[in-house]
Protein backbone atom coordinates (compact mmCIF):
# COMPACT_ATOMS: atom_id res chain seq x y z
CA UNK A 1 0.00 0.00 0.00
CA UNK A 2 2.74 2.18 0.63
CA UNK A 3 3.23 2.66 -3.15
CA UNK A 4 -0.19 3.90 -3.91
CA UNK A 5 0.19 6.04 -0.71
CA UNK A 6 3.16 7.72 -1.97
CA UNK A 7 2.07 8.07 -5.72
CA UNK A 8 -1.14 10.05 -4.72
CA UNK A 9 -0.07 11.43 -1.05
CA UNK A 10 3.40 13.39 -2.01
CA UNK A 11 2.09 16.34 -2.71
CA UNK A 12 0.60 18.92 -5.02
CA UNK A 13 4.17 18.95 -7.21
CA UNK A 14 4.82 15.06 -6.69
CA UNK A 15 1.80 13.08 -6.38
CA UNK A 16 -0.24 11.96 -9.58
CA UNK A 17 -2.88 9.65 -10.57
CA UNK A 18 -3.28 6.34 -10.59
CA UNK A 19 -3.93 4.23 -13.59
CA UNK A 20 -6.59 1.77 -13.65
CA UNK A 21 -4.68 -1.20 -13.21
CA UNK A 22 -3.25 0.54 -9.86
CA UNK A 23 -6.33 1.65 -8.56
CA UNK A 24 -7.62 -1.43 -8.85
CA UNK A 25 -4.73 -3.46 -6.93
CA UNK A 26 -4.95 -0.94 -4.20
CA UNK A 27 -8.53 -1.34 -4.14
CA UNK A 28 -7.73 -5.32 -3.98
CA UNK A 29 -5.41 -4.80 -1.33
CA UNK A 30 -7.96 -3.31 0.86
CA UNK A 31 -10.86 -5.53 0.45
CA UNK A 32 -8.39 -8.35 1.21
CA UNK A 33 -7.48 -7.58 3.97
CA UNK A 34 -3.61 -6.63 3.10
CA UNK A 35 -4.34 -2.86 3.86
CA UNK A 36 -3.89 -1.42 7.53
CA UNK A 37 -6.68 0.92 8.71
CA UNK A 38 -4.35 3.64 8.86
CA UNK A 39 -2.85 2.95 5.07
CA UNK A 40 -6.60 2.48 4.20
CA UNK A 41 -7.76 6.09 5.82
CA UNK A 42 -4.42 8.04 4.75
CA UNK A 43 -4.93 6.40 0.72
CA UNK A 44 -8.50 7.68 0.78
CA UNK A 45 -7.84 10.73 2.24
CA UNK A 46 -4.78 11.51 -0.62
CA UNK A 47 -7.36 10.75 -3.26
CA UNK A 48 -9.90 13.16 -2.08
CA UNK A 49 -7.23 15.61 -0.92
CA UNK A 50 -5.47 15.36 -4.96
CA UNK A 51 -9.21 14.91 -6.41
CA UNK A 52 -10.94 11.88 -7.77
CA UNK A 53 -9.39 10.36 -10.91
CA UNK A 54 -11.11 8.92 -13.53
CA UNK A 55 -9.15 6.16 -13.35
CA UNK A 56 -8.96 5.67 -9.98
CA UNK A 57 -13.01 5.58 -9.71
CA UNK A 58 -13.01 3.27 -12.65
CA UNK A 59 -10.19 0.87 -11.21
CA UNK A 60 -12.67 0.27 -8.05
CA UNK A 61 -15.70 0.41 -9.80
CA UNK A 62 -14.14 -2.54 -11.59
CA UNK A 63 -12.97 -4.13 -8.58
CA UNK A 64 -16.04 -3.67 -6.53
CA UNK A 65 -18.35 -5.44 -9.83
CA UNK A 66 -16.14 -8.42 -9.96
CA UNK A 67 -16.69 -9.20 -6.19
CA UNK A 68 -20.47 -8.62 -5.53
CA UNK A 69 -22.28 -11.78 -4.21
CA UNK A 70 -25.11 -11.98 -6.18
CA UNK A 71 -23.76 -13.15 -9.25
CA UNK A 72 -20.41 -14.00 -11.16
CA UNK A 73 -19.48 -10.97 -13.68
CA UNK A 74 -20.74 -10.52 -16.38
CA UNK A 75 -24.27 -12.11 -16.33
CA UNK A 76 -27.11 -10.95 -18.53
CA UNK A 77 -28.59 -7.36 -18.43
CA UNK A 78 -31.92 -7.96 -16.70
CA UNK A 79 -34.81 -5.40 -17.75
CA UNK A 80 -34.78 -3.69 -14.39
CA UNK A 81 -34.07 -0.51 -12.62
CA UNK A 82 -31.44 0.39 -10.53
CA UNK A 83 -31.27 3.26 -8.15
CA UNK A 84 -28.20 4.56 -7.14
CA UNK A 85 -28.61 6.87 -4.82
CA UNK A 86 -25.74 7.90 -1.95
CA UNK A 87 -25.41 5.54 0.63
CA UNK A 88 -24.90 8.24 3.16
CA UNK A 89 -28.90 9.10 3.09
CA UNK A 90 -31.08 11.80 4.11
CA UNK A 91 -30.55 14.41 6.89
CA UNK A 92 -32.75 17.22 5.50
CA UNK A 93 -35.60 16.01 3.15
CA UNK A 94 -37.30 12.89 3.03
CA UNK A 95 -36.66 10.08 0.26
CA UNK A 96 -39.11 10.23 -2.82
CA UNK A 97 -37.35 7.89 -5.10
CA UNK A 98 -38.19 5.08 -2.14
CA UNK A 99 -42.02 5.50 -2.86
CA UNK A 100 -41.35 6.47 -6.23
CA UNK A 101 -39.74 3.07 -6.56
CA UNK A 102 -42.82 1.53 -5.20
CA UNK A 103 -45.07 2.93 -7.77
CA UNK A 104 -43.18 2.25 -10.37
CA UNK A 105 -42.85 -1.37 -9.73
CA UNK A 106 -46.76 -1.81 -9.24
CA UNK A 107 -46.60 -0.32 -13.15
CA UNK A 108 -44.61 -3.60 -14.27
CA UNK A 109 -40.80 -2.17 -13.67
CA UNK A 110 -38.78 -4.07 -11.83
CA UNK A 111 -36.58 -1.91 -9.41
CA UNK A 112 -33.96 -2.76 -7.10
CA UNK A 113 -32.87 -0.59 -4.15
CA UNK A 114 -29.13 -1.00 -2.30
CA UNK A 115 -27.43 0.60 0.10
CA UNK A 116 -25.84 0.61 4.20
CA UNK A 117 -26.68 2.52 6.71
CA UNK A 118 -24.46 4.58 9.33
CA UNK A 119 -22.16 6.31 6.80
CA UNK A 120 -20.73 9.77 6.27
CA UNK A 121 -20.34 12.51 5.46
CA UNK A 122 -24.70 12.83 6.38
CA UNK A 123 -24.76 10.01 8.14
CA UNK A 124 -28.79 10.37 6.72
CA UNK A 125 -31.48 8.25 6.61
CA UNK A 126 -30.43 5.22 3.56
CA UNK A 127 -32.78 3.33 1.78
CA UNK A 128 -32.08 0.27 3.82
CA UNK A 129 -32.98 1.95 6.98
CA UNK A 130 -35.65 2.79 5.55
CA UNK A 131 -37.20 -0.23 3.99
CA UNK A 132 -36.78 -1.78 6.85
CA UNK A 133 -38.72 0.81 9.22
CA UNK A 134 -41.57 0.26 6.36
CA UNK A 135 -41.55 -3.72 7.33
CA UNK A 136 -39.90 -4.65 4.44
CA UNK A 137 -37.11 -7.26 4.63
CA UNK A 138 -33.35 -6.33 2.61
CA UNK A 139 -33.48 -9.86 0.78
CA UNK A 140 -30.66 -12.63 1.26
CA UNK A 141 -28.29 -12.34 -1.57
CA UNK A 142 -28.92 -15.65 -2.85
CA UNK A 143 -32.72 -14.70 -3.24
CA UNK A 144 -32.19 -11.20 -4.84
CA UNK A 145 -33.32 -12.48 -8.76
CA UNK A 146 -35.94 -14.85 -8.01
CA UNK A 147 -37.54 -11.70 -4.86
CA UNK A 148 -37.46 -9.12 -7.94
CA UNK A 149 -39.19 -11.50 -10.27
CA UNK A 150 -41.89 -12.16 -7.85
CA UNK A 151 -42.50 -8.78 -5.86
CA UNK A 152 -41.16 -6.23 -8.44
CA UNK A 153 -38.86 -4.55 -6.10
CA UNK A 154 -35.90 -5.41 -3.88
CA UNK A 155 -33.69 -3.72 -1.74
CA UNK A 156 -30.46 -5.64 -1.08
CA UNK A 157 -27.72 -4.66 1.88
CA UNK A 158 -24.23 -4.14 1.10
CA UNK A 159 -23.74 -6.49 4.23
CA UNK A 160 -24.59 -8.94 1.84
CA UNK A 161 -23.88 -7.75 -1.41
CA UNK A 162 -19.56 -6.89 -1.24
CA UNK A 163 -19.46 -7.78 3.45
CA UNK A 164 -15.30 -6.60 2.92
CA UNK A 165 -16.61 -2.83 1.63
CA UNK A 166 -19.38 -3.05 4.10
CA UNK A 167 -16.19 -4.35 6.47
CA UNK A 168 -14.56 -0.63 5.79
CA UNK A 169 -17.25 1.37 7.38
CA UNK A 170 -15.68 2.31 10.92
CA UNK A 171 -12.36 3.74 9.16
CA UNK A 172 -14.72 5.65 6.91
CA UNK A 173 -16.82 6.67 10.39
CA UNK A 174 -13.48 8.12 12.10
CA UNK A 175 -12.80 9.75 8.59
CA UNK A 176 -16.01 11.52 8.53
CA UNK A 177 -15.80 12.60 4.90
CA UNK A 178 -17.39 11.63 1.81
CA UNK A 179 -14.44 9.84 -0.27
CA UNK A 180 -14.24 7.62 -3.24
CA UNK A 181 -15.64 4.69 -1.84
CA UNK A 182 -19.86 7.17 -1.87
CA UNK A 183 -19.17 7.65 -5.73
CA UNK A 184 -18.53 4.18 -6.74
CA UNK A 185 -20.83 1.72 -4.21
CA UNK A 186 -23.88 3.88 -5.39
CA UNK A 187 -23.00 2.58 -8.93
CA UNK A 188 -22.13 -1.05 -8.61
CA UNK A 189 -25.68 -2.11 -10.08
CA UNK A 190 -25.66 -5.47 -8.24
CA UNK A 191 -28.27 -7.38 -10.07
CA UNK A 192 -26.72 -5.77 -13.80
CA UNK A 193 -30.34 -3.83 -14.34
CA UNK A 194 -30.31 -2.43 -17.47
CA UNK A 195 -31.42 0.69 -16.27
CA UNK A 196 -29.46 2.68 -14.59
CA UNK A 197 -30.23 6.00 -12.44
CA UNK A 198 -27.53 7.12 -10.35
CA UNK A 199 -27.73 10.68 -8.16
CA UNK A 200 -25.06 13.23 -8.43
CA UNK A 201 -23.99 16.44 -6.38
CA UNK A 202 -21.07 18.64 -7.96
CA UNK A 203 -22.09 19.30 -11.93
CA UNK A 204 -17.84 19.15 -12.83
CA UNK A 205 -17.96 15.05 -11.59
CA UNK A 206 -21.38 14.33 -13.66
CA UNK A 207 -20.43 14.15 -17.40
CA UNK A 208 -17.16 12.02 -16.04
CA UNK A 209 -19.01 9.99 -14.06
CA UNK A 210 -21.31 9.27 -16.72
CA UNK A 211 -18.06 8.26 -19.69
CA UNK A 212 -16.79 6.00 -16.56
CA UNK A 213 -20.25 4.54 -16.47
CA UNK A 214 -21.17 3.83 -19.70
CA UNK A 215 -17.73 2.62 -20.17
CA UNK A 216 -18.44 -0.12 -17.74
CA UNK A 217 -21.82 -0.54 -18.69
CA UNK A 218 -21.62 -0.51 -22.40
CA UNK A 219 -25.19 -2.05 -23.08
CA UNK A 220 -27.03 -0.30 -20.37
CA UNK A 221 -29.29 2.69 -20.28
CA UNK A 222 -27.70 5.23 -17.94
CA UNK A 223 -28.93 8.43 -16.72
CA UNK A 224 -27.46 10.86 -14.10
CA UNK A 225 -29.70 13.29 -11.98
CA UNK A 226 -28.58 16.00 -10.08
CA UNK A 227 -31.29 15.48 -7.08
CA UNK A 228 -32.00 16.51 -4.04
CA UNK A 229 -28.79 15.69 -1.10
CA UNK A 230 -27.07 14.51 -3.98
CA UNK A 231 -29.92 11.66 -4.34
CA UNK A 232 -32.19 11.11 -7.75
CA UNK A 233 -34.89 13.11 -6.46
CA UNK A 234 -36.74 15.26 -8.44
CA UNK A 235 -36.75 19.01 -6.88
CA UNK A 236 -40.24 20.58 -5.44
CA UNK A 237 -39.62 23.90 -6.20
CA UNK A 238 -37.19 24.25 -9.47
CA UNK A 239 -36.31 22.27 -12.50
CA UNK A 240 -34.12 19.16 -12.42
CA UNK A 241 -30.63 18.67 -13.87
CA UNK A 242 -29.92 15.24 -15.18
CA UNK A 243 -27.72 13.56 -18.20
CA UNK A 244 -29.89 11.22 -19.39
CA UNK A 245 -28.59 8.05 -21.55
CA UNK A 246 -28.51 10.17 -25.16
CA UNK A 247 -26.31 12.82 -23.63
CA UNK A 248 -25.23 15.24 -26.18
CA UNK A 249 -21.65 15.11 -27.06
CA UNK A 250 -21.56 18.97 -25.30
CA UNK A 251 -21.46 16.85 -21.96
CA UNK A 252 -24.44 19.81 -20.82
CA UNK A 253 -27.22 18.65 -19.13
CA UNK A 254 -30.74 18.36 -19.48
CA UNK A 255 -33.33 19.13 -17.21
CA UNK A 256 -36.94 18.03 -15.45
CA UNK A 257 -39.80 20.78 -15.21
CA UNK A 258 -42.68 19.86 -13.42
CA UNK A 259 -45.63 21.71 -14.39
CA UNK A 260 -46.32 24.07 -11.49
CA UNK A 261 -44.13 24.13 -7.86
CA UNK A 262 -44.81 21.78 -4.90
CA UNK A 263 -45.03 22.93 -1.26
CA UNK A 264 -41.53 22.46 0.12
CA UNK A 265 -40.71 19.15 1.35
CA UNK A 266 -40.84 18.34 5.05
CA UNK A 267 -37.51 18.58 7.27
CA UNK A 268 -37.51 15.38 9.09
CA UNK A 269 -36.06 14.26 11.90
CA UNK A 270 -33.20 11.59 11.04
CA UNK A 271 -35.56 9.21 11.66
CA UNK A 272 -36.24 5.98 9.79
CA UNK A 273 -39.60 5.81 11.51
CA UNK A 274 -40.67 9.15 10.69
CA UNK A 275 -39.18 8.94 6.85
CA UNK A 276 -41.28 5.94 6.57
CA UNK A 277 -44.67 7.95 7.67
CA UNK A 278 -43.94 10.32 4.91
CA UNK A 279 -43.16 7.61 2.35
CA UNK A 280 -46.97 5.95 3.85
CA UNK A 281 -48.76 9.02 3.59
CA UNK A 282 -47.17 10.27 0.49
CA UNK A 283 -48.52 7.31 -1.30
CA UNK A 284 -51.49 5.98 0.49
CA UNK A 285 -52.93 9.97 1.12
CA UNK A 286 -54.57 10.98 -2.03
CA UNK A 287 -54.59 14.77 -0.99
CA UNK A 288 -50.99 14.59 0.20
CA UNK A 289 -49.48 17.83 -0.72
CA UNK A 290 -46.71 15.72 -2.29
CA UNK A 291 -48.23 12.52 -3.58
CA UNK A 292 -48.25 14.17 -7.12
CA UNK A 293 -44.53 14.94 -6.82
CA UNK A 294 -43.77 11.24 -6.24
CA UNK A 295 -46.08 10.17 -8.83
CA UNK A 296 -43.99 12.50 -11.24
CA UNK A 297 -41.07 10.65 -9.91
CA UNK A 298 -42.27 7.22 -10.68
CA UNK A 299 -43.27 8.26 -14.24
CA UNK A 300 -39.41 9.69 -15.04
CA UNK A 301 -38.24 6.31 -13.92
CA UNK A 302 -40.70 4.33 -16.24
CA UNK A 303 -39.47 6.79 -19.25
CA UNK A 304 -36.05 6.66 -17.94
CA UNK A 305 -36.34 2.46 -18.50
CA UNK A 306 -38.02 3.25 -21.83
CA UNK A 307 -40.87 2.17 -20.64
CA UNK A 308 -43.05 4.91 -21.78
CA UNK A 309 -42.07 7.88 -24.67
CA UNK A 310 -43.83 10.60 -22.21
CA UNK A 311 -44.34 11.45 -18.57
CA UNK A 312 -47.67 12.35 -19.24
CA UNK A 313 -48.12 8.35 -20.79
CA UNK A 314 -46.09 6.99 -18.04
CA UNK A 315 -48.42 8.71 -15.29
CA UNK A 316 -51.30 7.35 -16.87
CA UNK A 317 -49.69 4.04 -16.66
CA UNK A 318 -48.82 4.13 -12.62
CA UNK A 319 -51.38 2.46 -10.20
CA UNK A 320 -53.05 4.61 -7.22
CA UNK A 321 -51.44 2.84 -4.89
CA UNK A 322 -48.13 0.02 -4.46
CA UNK A 323 -48.77 -3.45 -4.86
CA UNK A 324 -46.89 -3.87 -1.62
CA UNK A 325 -48.56 -3.47 1.93
CA UNK A 326 -47.46 -1.04 3.54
Amino acid sequence: MKQWIKAVGTGPHGSRDLTVDEARKAAADILDGKSTPSQTGALLLAIRTKGEADTEMEGFLLEGRARLRTQPVPFPPLEALDIGDPYDGHIRSPSLSVPAALLASGAGLPVVLHGYSGLPAKFGVGHTELWEALGLPCVPVGDARSSLLKTGIVCLSQEVLLPEWAELRTIRQELGLRTLLNTVEKCLNPLNAKTMIAGYFHEPLASRLHQILRKTYPDHRITLVAGAEGAVDLHAHRPTRYHPHDDNPSGLPSSVSLPAAFPPLPELDPDPKAHARFVRDALLDRKHPHRDLVRRMAAFFLVAANRHPSMEQALKALPEEPSIRL
